[in-house]
């Protein structure tokens, strides 16, 4: 493996895109830099993490900053041919070097939807509710003697020894529609509810899609991915913040300038349990008022740090 190098997209428009089909099947128009990060989270959150294609691209994409390593890689072309009785070489192997994707990240900018709800379930960003609150009643055909037919893994059906004429339906909620105002606007972000390391109103930046291909890990791709971000994110802390000139002060819906929302650091993470340990080593911790839920099927915890921008924040 040749020297890694990365690359570093900005927020573009990703017009065209086709959730449906790979990367290598979008449209020329769709950056090369993009396309190279959709392959690495390909390979480890669909092929490798079972999460589904379709799911794997969201709006996020197109307003984040995308972060992709590359590195120069010799492929054998032709093998090397040998005759089967006297071993003698026919043709000599031949390779040639292509530069391939073999890690990605990105920073996606405020706003964001509400924290997740601790104990809950999203699939394609969407929220299945569990409490019993939470619930529709709807009529439903008999089935056998044990009231079974609840094939979604969210209720005891079985033991049962009466019939049941309804099903409770967990209600679906969409996280791109609950509160789309909040995320298409500048402001109102609304407010948030307060968890440990965010008071539920200061805007942060969320870091996410960290992916390294399994044929280079144990190479501190990820490490060197974070570094590249942070360390960009230190040098332009305004970059996100919107702007009164472009907004204007009513549609940022402020009646004094300091009132605009402002990044001033924070960082958070949603961090699969399997890597909080590696989060840890780059300062994040733990926000235990967050709780636990899961993505795709997979356990996430939240994560917070403070980056040591210009205006001097204390770091959490």
């Amino acid at each position: 493996m040749g020297t890694p190098f990365i690359s570093h997209l900005e927020p573009t428009r990703l017009d065209g895109y086709d959730r449906t089909r790979p990367h290598d099947q979008q449209p020329a128009r769709v950056p090369r830099t993009f396309c190279d990060a959709m392959s690495v989270r390909e390979a480890v959150f669909v092929r490798e993490q079972g999460v589904p294609l379709a799911n794997e691209h969201d709006p996020d994409d197109a307003r984040s900053c995308h972060w992709v390593t590359y590195a120069s890689v010799n492929f054998t072309t032709e093998p090397e041919r040998r005759h089967p009785t006297t071993g003698e070489v026919l043709s000599r192997r031949k390779s040639e070097t292509r530069t391939l994707a073999i890690g990605t990240l990105r920073v996606v900018p405020f706003p964001h939807p509400p924290h997740p709800l601790p104990g809950g379930r999203y699939v394609n960003n969407v929220l299945v509710l569990v409490g019993d609150d939470e619930y529709d009643d709807e009529e439903n055909e008999k089935k056998g003697a044990d009231g079974s037919g609840n094939g979604n893994g969210n209720g005891s059906g079985s033991g049962s020894t009466a019939p049941s004429t309804t099903t409770k339906r967990p209600r679906t909620r969409t996280l791109s529609s609950v509160d789309e105002e909040r995320q298409a606007s500048a402001l109102p972000f609304g407010t948030d509810r307060p968890t440990t390391y965010h008071d539920g109103k200061e805007p942060y930046v969320k870091l996410g899609r960290m992916a390294v291909i399994p044929e280079f890990r144990g190479h501190h791709i990820a490490a060197q991915l974070w570094r590249a971000a942070r360390r960009w994110l230190e040098e332009n802390p305004a970059f996100f913040n919107p702007s009164v000139t472009q907004l204007g002060m009513d549609q940022l819906k402020v009646c004094t300038p300091g009132a605009i929302p402002k990044w001033n650091g924070l960082v958070c993470c949603h961090a699969q349990e399997g890597v909080v340990k590696l989060y840890r080593k780059w300062g994040f911790k733990v926000d235990e008022g967050m709780g636990r839920w899961y993505e795709e099927g997979i356990p996430h915890v939240g994560m917070f740090l403070r980056l040591p921008i210009q205006d001097g924040t204390p770091k959490v």
